[in-house]
């Protein structure tokens, strides 16, 4: 494979620390608990760092990583035989633990609920882009998408969002 190469643990190291924090937001944001979030963050960890060896340095390292993170979310849903995060979203298992009041609680609970609303395909995307942070070339290599697909996603995503929450709020 062009741009295959060994890597050394350090260097898997100092790629994967700095996307760890976004890594737990995303998964997070799909299976909507902690301890899922950090368990299923734990076993993409160690997923990437076995298959590191097969990974193709021209791609995205942070789209290849939250790939796995996303399969590793998926599974772990799959075994609990649940859905990923959708309109009945927990609000209580807040991954900062403080405790949200008024204005706050209420646009983080429209949030929520108009993120359930959205398509799969598309929320799929939001998290990615605002929970894990990622770049559009990210997002594409997650998800093995055209560019393409996902600036039209998001844009309808967004719209959408926009939609529900003035809508709600009237």
């Amino acid at each position: 494979m062009t741009g295959q190469s060994n890597i050394a643990a350090e260097e898997f190291q100092r790629w994967l620390e700095p996307l760890l924090d976004r890594a737990a937001a995303y998964a997070y944001a799909i299976v909507r608990r902690r301890e899922d979030a950090e368990d299923a963050v734990q076993e993409a960890a160690l997923k990437a760092f076995r298959a590191v060896g097969g990974y193709d340095r021209s791609r995205s390292f942070k789209g290849w990583w939250f790939s796995i993170i996303r399969r590793c979310c998926l599974d772990l849903l799959r075994k609990r035989n649940t859905q990923p995060a959708g309109d009945d979203a927990m609000l209580d298992d807040l991954p900062s633990g403080q405790p949200l009041h008024g204005d706050v609680l209420a646009r983080r609970n429209m949030l929520t609920w108009a993120m359930g609303r959205l398509e799969p395909s598309q929320r799929e995307i939001v998290q990615l882009r605002y929970f894990g942070d990622c770049s559009y070339r990210d997002i594409a290599a997650a998800l093995d998408i055209p560019l393409g697909t996902v600036m039209s996603r998001l844009h309808a995503a967004r719209k959408t969002l926009s939609a529900l929450c003035k809508g709600e709020m009237r």
